[in-house]
């Protein structure tokens, strides 16, 4: 369908349509309760009554036949409407977005470059010509299976293939040919980037998106650019499918394994069981991971009032791996002008969530604090705990190879691109923060999104290697890359350096202070020791100099009021 069809598709006639349908729902009603009446005649008996009355009975089946079918029709009508109406709607927004910005929308999708006086420059407006595209091919493959569903339900109503389903009456027929009678949701694209998961999303109404969310979350959830609060109710509505799934195959091998020896008779020999025990430790492990979940999300409640409070689960993987991997957002991405993805190293699993999600929201908190004493505490801060790939169970020979980074740094790539086309933003400020292992991974992400990256800063802690030796080479403006090491990092006497590039206090990023010291606004902070108390507040709740570091950071206050104590 091209943009010219969806513009002059008529509401109006739709909305008339549904009225129509609805006074022949109410005729057939009337005509059926006027045949029970003339069928209970007082006086009127013998053959002929009784012959007129089977007679009315099959009328009056035939008529709960064409309730159902007026009752598909209308109900075709009233979501056809709302979906137009709504289509209509996104593609005008599109067409005033181009225009703004020198753009012209082509009826087949295109966008260019407008042929007229002060035509803007290409380069600038390239990111945006291509999002406009993504967003006009995403209301045309929506208009066509809004067209296709209505052509399908037609063609069912019109071959008596709508059921009433076994009602003895019309307004319960009408009902159940409703049931008949509504759009499909339409699946997202398949290998769609996160821009065009967005504008596939856009593009669906309120009613598409609620069945996507209720009936198929697992089409959603883990999308990169669908908007948070979807990814968390659908990731929501999976949690208890996935324990169904996991509990199944915990039984099944449990089954499989019941009375069975324990390892070989033979010395040296293999476990002839082994796998299968080891898939059940891994199910077994999976349904401890999806109890740490509802525990996170029991802790951190959603506040409808206030949506920079509680947790979001941006990501529930139960399926891919070994290990369950997740995501926690703490606050509204969408709507946040700073957003922070901490990405954690070895040995983190989904146990740690709820730590991650504490150590999330103390970065938040402080981050918010720290743009209130500058004059912009209007501004908001989200915080995520990403564990989106699998981090070295231990250290040894898996921490002294990079293939977990490489097969986890597309995914983290996806996702910062995912939270860039998601906002509600224009230019929401992204910052990465990095731990351990999980900087080199951080690291590999941003690498991977090459010049177009989405993330501003970037904080490196306790860190391997970041395979980089400047901001250029990590495609981050120069002066916002930023490292961080305790003097007592086990990190620092480990054998990695080199395997992930050169040793991070010795590149040309900004490094910063873990001391003890008073920062700027008055507070007292503690030092780090170790490999992992950067993060975490000190013994008298406050963050220590690290964490506010990475809050001065977060909130985009580097080299502002609130300077970073440098190393």
């Amino acid at each position: 369908m091209l943009l010219p069809d969806i513009r002059w598709w008529n509401e109006l006639a739709l909305e008339m349509l549904e009225t129509s349908l609805s006074r022949r729902i109410t005729t057939v009603q009337d005509v059926t309760t006027q045949l029970a009446d003339i069928g209970q005649f007082p006086g009127w008996t013998g053959e002929s009554a009784d012959a007129a009355r089977r007679r009315f009975t099959v009328t009056a089946d035939q008529l709960t036949d064409e309730a159902a079918a007026l009752g598909a029709v209308r109900e075709l009508a009233k979501q056809t409407r709302e979906a137009v109406a709504h289509l209509k709607q996104t593609l005008a927004t599109i067409e005033q977005q181009a225009a703004a910005n020198g753009l012209e929308v082509w009826d087949t999708g295109h966008v260019t470059i407008a042929d007229k006086p002060g035509a803007p420059d290409a380069a600038a407006v390239e990111t945006l010509r291509l999002e406009l595209i993504d967003a006009t091919r995403a209301v045309m493959r929506q208009a066509d299976d809004i067209d296709a569903d209505a052509a399908a339900i037609l063609n069912k109503a019109a071959d008596g293939q709508i059921t009433d389903n076994g009602a003895t009456d019309v307004g319960a027929a009408a009902t159940a040919g409703e049931s008949q009678g509504g759009l499909t949701a339409l699946p997202p694209p398949e290998k769609a980037t996160p821009q065009q998961n967005r504008e596939y999303w856009d593009a669906l109404d309120d009613r598409q998106r609620r069945e996507i969310i209720d009936q198929h979350p697992e089409w959603v959830g883990n999308r990169d650019g669908i908007p948070s609060m979807a990814r968390h109710e659908a990731n929501v509505n999976r949690i208890d499918d996935e324990r169904a799934r996991l509990t199944q195959e915990r039984d099944r091998l449990q089954e499989e394994l019941k009375g069975k020896p324990d390892g070989s008779r033979y010395p040296n020999a293999p476990d002839p069981y082994g796998e299968e025990r080891t898939q059940l430790a891994e199910v077994n492990a999976k349904l401890k991971d999806l109890d740490s979940i509802e525990g996170v999300l029991k802790n951190n409640p959603l506040d409808a009032a206030n949506p920079d409070k509680g947790a979001r689960l941006m990501m529930l993987d139960m399926q891919s791996g070994e290990k369950g991997m997740a995501a926690v957002a703490v606050g509204d991405p969408d709507n946040a002008d700073h957003v922070s993805v901490t990405t954690p190293g070895v040995s983190t699993t989904m146990a740690g969530l709820g730590d991650m999600t504490k150590e999330a929201t103390a970065v938040q908190q402080e981050a918010k604090n720290q743009l209130g004493l500058a004059g912009r505490g209007g501004e908001r801060v989200a915080s995520i705990a990403w564990l989106g790939y699998e981090p070295p169970p231990e250290i040894g020979p898996e921490a002294a190879s990079a293939a977990r980074a490489e097969a986890g740094a597309p995914k983290l790539a996806s996702f910062y691109s995912g939270l860039d086309a998601a906002s509600n933003k224009p230019d929401p400020h992204i910052t990465a923060l990095g731990h351990s292992y999980g900087s080199t991974t951080t690291a590999l992400a941003l690498q991977e999104l090459g010049p177009n990256n989405p993330v501003d800063d970037a904080v490196f802690y306790g860190s391997p290697g970041i395979n980089a030796k400047d901001e250029p080479e990590l495609n981050l403006p120069q002066g916002h890359g930023y490292v961080m090491r305790a003097p007592d990092d086990p990190i620092t006497y480990a054998d990695g350096f080199g395997k992930f590039g050169p040793d991070p206090v010795t590149t040309q990023l900004e490094q910063l202070s873990v001391r003890e010291t008073t920062t700027p606004d008055g507070v007292h902070r503690e030092d780090s020791n170790g490999h992992s108390e950067y993060p975490r507040p000190g013994a008298d709740g406050a963050l220590r100099t690290a964490g506010y570091n990475m809050a001065v950071v977060v909130a985009g206050l580097a080299g502002q009021p609130q300077p970073l104590e440098v190393r």
